[in-house]
């Protein structure tokens, strides 16, 4: 299967492992303007390079961070965005192991960041919305 199918299907069970499975995916769309929401972002740096993202609002963001950590947030404060930090450089982290046990490549990620995210949208920049109970939130692969 492509990389890109690969970091998708992960996606998907560690949304389930560590988020919940109470979730509704939405048929993937391509981006082409900037996001105006609150969002986190991680490179992802090697022969198959990418940028990762999730975007939502502050409401949607709280309910997934108080799910991941097992906390209950009622505020989005650092706690919920280093929450969130910390989901995508734990999915990105598995999924770059999966990709060198998998592939024998070699991948490497710059820390996640909040609101760094500027895809160049004369690529391809894929969007998931998932649904949860708490509000949808958007991942974003995007070609680099």
């Amino acid at each position: 299967a492509p990389v890109s199918v690969k970091y998708l299907t992960l996606l998907f069970n560690n949304i389930t492992r560590f988020i919940g499975n109470d979730f509704t995916p939405y048929r993937e769309f391509i981006m082409t303007e900037p996001i105006t929401t609150k969002c986190f972002s991680q490179n992802i740096i090697g022969p198959f390079s990418a940028c990762s993202a999730v975007y939502a609002s502050e409401e949607t963001f709280i309910g997934m961070a108080s799910r991941y950590a097992q906390e209950n947030f009622t505020e989005f404060d650092e706690y919920v965005q280093a929450s969130i930090c910390d989901f995508l450089n734990l999915h990105n982290g598995i999924f770059t192991v999966n990709i060198s046990n998998e592939m024998q490549m070699e991948l490497m990620l710059e820390p996640p960041l909040e609101d760094a995210f500027n895809p160049d949208f004369s690529k391809t920049v894929y969007c998931l919305p998932i649904s949860f109970p708490f509000g949808t939130a958007h991942f974003i692969i995007a070609n680099v």
